[in-house]
């Protein structure tokens, strides 16, 4: 289902496209999106934003003035499947498989142009019953499943290879057969059924494409594949049989993603991403180097240095914080176990765990026991969700322990304040710590990087900073410095008002 909303008729700008974030879910990647719609207000824009339900929910933004134009697409539910007695005619659905057939295997030869050809014959269509109807239950489309099937996964359960062959194809088919909105640009925010999107708006229109990554689409899908029960569990016989990935349903559907990506990439104008390893891993997955760009987030640096140079009562116990959601993601366990090896040195520390208890009730519970094991109760607490800043100015050492992150804006808020973090080798922390370019590393290390899970690492490390107060005021000074020259907002605007600039001439 497409619902489009507009103020008025004129073409918008810049084409921005969501998926499942902005303007109704709230998250690091939804506030990014508005700051960069309310700090370029000489730019219109149009949101297409890919939605899981008919009903998108309310916006959780204040609406932008120069938002003009709001186009909603559900996923998958471009066509009711009650209409299933119109039917293309045999010549018709013969064309539309053989175009299907043929993007598969010249794709998967490393071909991604040949998308224009799938997106031809579907935008020719439209989005009608007949064509919805010949993909979802045509002879032709079964015999097709039947023919992959059998070439390269014979060995797999045929439920499991056709339930992942329609629930990916199914909703790229909808997408394929859905007007985009006009405009002078596209930026899409995602690569997947985003990404496609913004391609799909190239070539219909013939204008620049964009592409920003703040996760990598991709490889976040092959994780979640990868880790999942239910697909490849339909054959219990071949349980103990170890074969290939690349020849195993869950292969398949990763290279899907893969190649979706690969597409995004070949008819990408810019490819953004926010930190270098992100970047690396573009190239890998087969974006042009040359296309590729850093571009940190930023975060606003006060004019007054007055209150954010570091603690401001230093008579009272040395305090470590960890911020963040109570949940897996964040290994938390690592942190109250490291917590307890710092305090058998220094019994004073006060130790604090900010953030929403609510995600992960039964995690939230196994960490609260772990403090009382620890016999930690007097030593830790868990504040719940807090309002960070008025805690800032009262603490000494920021700790991440988290397993995965992009570029965790709490290190920067942290910097900010003069406080050094000892995190995790994970995303951008290493370059938010250390420094990326020659000139940022020169300002000197803004805290200490450490093993992933590792608590005898991560005490050991802010055993180091807490210690030594010159260490600690001479870490705290180089992050908040590293911030003010590298990550100030303003440099994340001007780079893409520069970007829509050009792509706009």
């Amino acid at each position: 289902m497409v619902v489009t909303d507009s103020k008025n008729q004129h073409i918008a700008d810049v084409c921005l496209i969501l998926e499942g974030t902005y303007p109704y879910v709230t998250g690091g990647v939804s506030s990014w999106t508005h700051q960069l719609i309310t700090s370029l207000p000489e730019f219109s824009f149009h949101l297409h934003c890919l939605i899981a339900e008919k009903d998108p929910g309310p916006w959780l933004f204040p609406r932008p003035e120069n938002v003009i134009g709001v186009t909603n697409l559900t996923l998958g539910q471009g066509i009711s499947e009650n209409s299933r007695l119109e039917r293309l005619d045999e010549n018709e659905e013969r064309e539309l498989l053989d175009v299907i057939e043929s993007f598969h295997r010249d794709l998967l030869s490393g071909s991604p142009e040949a998308f224009e050809s799938l997106f031809g014959i579907f935008s020719g269509m439209g989005l009608s019953p007949k064509l919805f109807s010949a993909l979802s239950s045509g002879r032709q489309a079964w015999e097709l499943i039947q023919k992959f099937y059998k070439e390269q996964f014979a060995q797999e359960s045929f439920i499991d290879f056709f339930w992942m062959w329609r629930t990916t194809h199914l909703p790229l088919f909808s997408l394929l057969a859905s007007p985009v909105p006009e405009a002078r640009l596209y930026h899409s925010l995602a690569s997947g059924y985003a990404g496609i999107l913004g391609v799909m708006g190239k070539l219909t229109s013939q204008r620049p494409l964009i592409l920003t990554e703040h996760g990598l689409y991709t490889r976040e899908r092959k994780i979640e594949i990868a880790l999942a029960q239910w697909i490849g569990s339909g054959n219990a016989r071949d349980d103990m049989t170890i074969r290939p990935i690349n020849t195993s349903v869950k292969g398949f559907w990763m290279r899907i993603f893969e190649q979706l990506g690969r597409i995004v990439y070949h008819y990408s104008d810019h490819i953004i991403t926010l930190f270098e390893g992100n970047r690396r891993i573009q190239v890998r997955d087969g974006a042009p180097v040359e296309k590729t760009r850093v571009i940190p987030n930023g975060i606003r640096i006060p004019e007054s240095q007055e209150g954010i140079s570091g603690r401001s009562d230093m008579d009272g116990p040395l305090s470590v914080a960890l911020i963040g959601r109570v949940v897996p993601i964040k290994d938390i366990k690592t942190f109250i176990q490291a917590c307890r090896i710092v305090r058998d040195q220094l019994p004073d520390v006060l130790f604090l765990i900010m953030g929403p208890l609510n995600q992960d009730p039964e995690y939230v519970t196994e960490c609260q026991d772990l403090v009382s094991i620890l016999g930690m109760e007097e030593s830790l607490r868990f504040t719940g969700s807090v309002l960070v800043s008025d805690y800032l100015p009262k603490i000494d050492l920021l700790v991440l322990t988290s397993l995965s992150e992009a570029q965790p804006l709490v290190v920067m808020e942290g910097a900010v304040f003069g406080i050094p973090s000892v995190t995790t080798r994970v995303g951008a922390c290493d370059e938010l710590i250390n420094g990326r370019t020659r000139e940022d590393i020169a300002l000197g290390p803004g805290g200490i990087v450490t093993s992933v899970g590792n608590p005898d690492e991560t005490a050991l490390a802010m055993l180091r900073i807490l210690k030594d107060e010159a260490l600690r005021k001479r870490m705290g000074q180089s992050a908040r410095l590293r911030m003010e020259r590298f990550y100030r907002e303003e440099l994340l605007f001007d780079a893409y008002r520069t970007i829509y600039r050009e792509g706009l001439r």
